[in-house]
């Protein structure tokens, strides 16, 4: 068959696409780490090493300097200089190889390959790539997916295999039945589970790459043992992970998907019933929502006085109801009342109907899964009003919900806190250690902002506090002279399918983006995602300024759109765009920034008062590059460091937004489970205040933003 009859066209929007390993499905890849693997007892950290090793079994010290890489690219890059020498019959073989090495990575990271096979269900699986349409596909003119696809169609064979019945016979990889198939000079024998001591028992695990291994491991704290008569009714022996159940059931509902047989699937209009009480005085303690919180006292967010007259007509809360706040539904902004008080006359509160443990119910609607419901289900208020999309009591009431029994769910959220608490331990702790990495480039940064490159450089008084003098020949001016047009905005009647990326004050730190741009249609938008950006810009956060949120656009980047929380700052032509950027992130300027702003919860600035801080800058447009030159040479390594934290911190809050899934849907079982009890709370809570910030109202955003205009 010849291969132009191989080529197959996918369309990305129905297939599940991996380019870069640090995407969703990027563990797929074989550059993916985190899959090591053990072959004759030798380890080896990723398939790509052991597939090009494969090349060589008749060159040993080849394959031994292949395998010694720390990454898989350098292992790829060592074997190109010996390609031509590559066993004879590399071309007719290599595909079964590929097809070994996939079964070894599977056999030897069982749970985590396992299930990231299976998350990505009967889609289409395709390795994007910018050269190669034989393992993976190229992008054509009409945005679709061409090419032979190899690799995706031997991991959519591996998927198909381990969704069999007879899916424990992958548990055996048998060498192949291809001549001289050796490893350093020996025989490749049979691999097993048990061939990689880190995976013979299977467990759910990080990737290996990450400093902690387990997040189950926490010799500092107590371990409490579950009373078995009060919250599972059952003496089967302690286990070290979540496993699934016994047996399943089929839910009825395609996405939801099969459920342990002993839980219900109700409707939720038979587990919660809404209520509306209103306050006729106003003086109740008003409630704010916020996603890393719940319900807090709205004092404690907000200076913004708020008369008993303003409260009333406001719906009564009771301790332990839950409350929804129907437009954000689909972000999962549910909570539970640990107090009583006040909230939105927009807000739904619901009480139980039947003892369930809301806690439990909290966490399932926060899943992605119910997320898409929400937002499949939410209505909007009438024509022309993208974006303000509620989920209406009546629609939530038909949503069927998952109903273990009320013990059960009490173990659930007893896990997922404990669970909960050692991913936040461990992002704070790669927190603590960028801000470290940031203290250090911003040292760098000062010194060159503030002092240029030659120390011995003539300096002259600048009369301003923060900034008592620069070189002679340096232009010190307030940053308003620097910049020219301010940012284009979209307006009201912008196209409601317009789809864009919205960097809002949550993704940005001090010179890099802490999180990925969320892709979002114009329709369902919050009414701040406004701001057109282009390349070389620089976005300063005039709001919340305590968090330092500045980040310059270097790259051409199509559809983002910036929160009105920033001020989009664009320099004149005289001045390189890139220095401007590094000189309002450098601590001198962000400081007086943050003095100068108004407001105690949420410190504010205005784009005008910003525009008469002073910036001082060398008008040679040679100095000024000699400048950015020698500061990205000095402050390279701290941002690669910065940036595989970043990373890392990714792929630990997908693995428990994956895994917290699983168990609040009932795709595994945590009855049986050790549960590490925290005894330090505090660190929680520190950890929780390092999280992507709550989503904010307008009021919020705009506190004090105007007190200088």
């Amino acid at each position: 068959m010849s291969q132009a009859s191989q080529v197959r066209t996918y369309d990305r929007a129905e297939s599940v696409v991996f380019l870069k390993t640090n995407e969703r499905f990027g563990g797929l890849s074989n550059m993916a780490p985190g899959f090591p693997l053990r072959i004759n007892g030798v380890r080896i950290r990723t398939s790509e090493a052991l597939y090009q090793a494969c090349r060589f079994p008749h060159m040993p010290d080849v394959q031994r300097l292949i395998i010694e890489q720390n990454s898989p690219m350098t292992a790829k890059m060592r074997s190109k200089p010996y390609r031509k020498d590559s066993r004879p019959d590399w071309d007719a073989v290599r595909v079964k190889i590929m097809r070994w090495c996939l079964r070894v990575k599977l056999v030897q990271n069982w749970r985590e390959f396992g299930r990231l096979l299976l998350a990505t269900g009967d889609r289409p699986i395709v390795e994007q790539s910018r050269k190669d349409d034989f393992w993976g596909a190229k992008v054509a003119e009409d945005g679709a997916l061409v090419g032979m696809n190899v690799l995706g169609r031997l991991l959519m064979e591996l998927r198909e295999q381990l969704k069999e019945d007879a899916s424990e016979s992958l548990k055996i990889v048998e060498p192949l039945s291809i001549p001289r198939f050796l490893l350093l000079e020996q025989d490749i024998e049979l691999v097993n589970a048990t061939d990689n001591a880190s995976h013979a028992t299977q467990t759910m695990q990080l990737p290996r790459d990450l400093p902690q291994a387990s997040l189950f491991d926490q010799p500092a704290a107590a371990r409490k043992p579950m009373d078995i008569q009060n919250d599972c009714a059952d003496k089967t022996p302690r286990q070290s992970s979540p496993k699934p159940y016994p047996t399943y059931r089929d839910s009825g509902l395609p996405w939801l998907g099969h459920v342990p047989e002993h839980w219900d699937v109700p409707r939720s209009k038979y587990l919660f019933r809404e209520i509306d009480d209103r306050t006729n005085t106003g003086t109740e303690t008003l409630l704010s929502m916020r996603q890393a919180h719940g319900l807090i006292p709205h004092a404690k967010v907000s200076t913004k006085p708020v008369t008993p007259d303003e409260l009333k007509g406001y719906k009564r809360v009771k301790t332990g109801e839950l409350v929804l706040n129907r437009m954000q539904a689909s972000n999962g902004m549910f909570a539970v009342a640990r107090e009583a008080g006040l909230v939105s006359p927009d807000y739904a509160v619901f009480r139980f109907l039947q003892p369930i443990e809301p806690d439990f119910y909290v966490d399932l609607f926060k899943t992605n899964i119910y997320r898409a419901k929400f937002r499949q289900e939410s209505k909007g208020l009438g024509t022309g009003m993208s974006g303000f999309l509620r989920l209406y009591s009546d629609r939530f009431g038909t949503i069927p919900v998952p109903q273990p029994p009320s013990d059960e769910q009490r173990c659930i959220v007893e896990f997922v806190r404990s669970y909960d608490h050692n991913v936040h331990r461990l992002i704070r702790n790669k927190r603590r250690l960028i801000g470290l990495l940031n203290e250090q480039k911003q040292a760098i940064i000062n010194q060159a902002v503030t002092r240029g490159l030659n120390p011995n450089a003539p300096m002259k008084p600048t009369g301003i506090d923060w900034m008592p003098e620069v070189p002679v020949h340096w232009e010190v001016k307030p940053l308003k002279h620097w910049l020219r047009e301010s940012a284009k905005a979209l307006g009201d009647k912008t196209d409601p399918d317009y789809s864009f990326d919205y960097l809002d004050i949550s993704c940005v730190g001090t010179g890099y983006l802490t999180a990925k741009p969320e892709r979002l249609r114009f329709e369902n938008a919050p009414s701040r995602a406004r701001q057109i950006v282009q390349k070389g810009d620089t976005l300063i956060s005039t709001v919340r300024t305590y968090l330092k949120a500045v980040y310059f656009v270097e790259d051409e980047w199509p559809d983002l759109i910036a929160s009105t929380g920033f001020a989009v700052l664009r320099p004149v032509s005289e001045i390189e765009p890139k220095l401007l950027g590094m000189i309002l992130q450098s601590s001198t300027f962000i400081e007086r920034v943050i003095r100068s702003s108004i407001g105690v919860a949420y410190p504010a600035i205005s784009e005008t008062k910003l525009g008469t801080l002073h910036v001082a800058i060398p008008l040679d447009r040679e100095e000024q590059n000699l400048l950015l030159n020698a500061v990205q040479d000095e402050t390279g390594a701290l941002n690669a460091a910065i940036e595989k934290a970043q990373s890392e911190i990714a792929l630990i809050g997908e693995y428990r937004e994956r895994l917290i899934a699983d168990i609040i849907t009932g795709k595994l079982d945590v009855r049986h489970v050790d549960i590490v009890v925290p005894i330090d709370d505090v660190e929680i809570d520190e950890a929780k205040e390092l999280d992507a910030d709550d989503e904010l109202t307008d009021d919020d955003m705009m506190e004090g933003a105007d007190a200088d205009d």
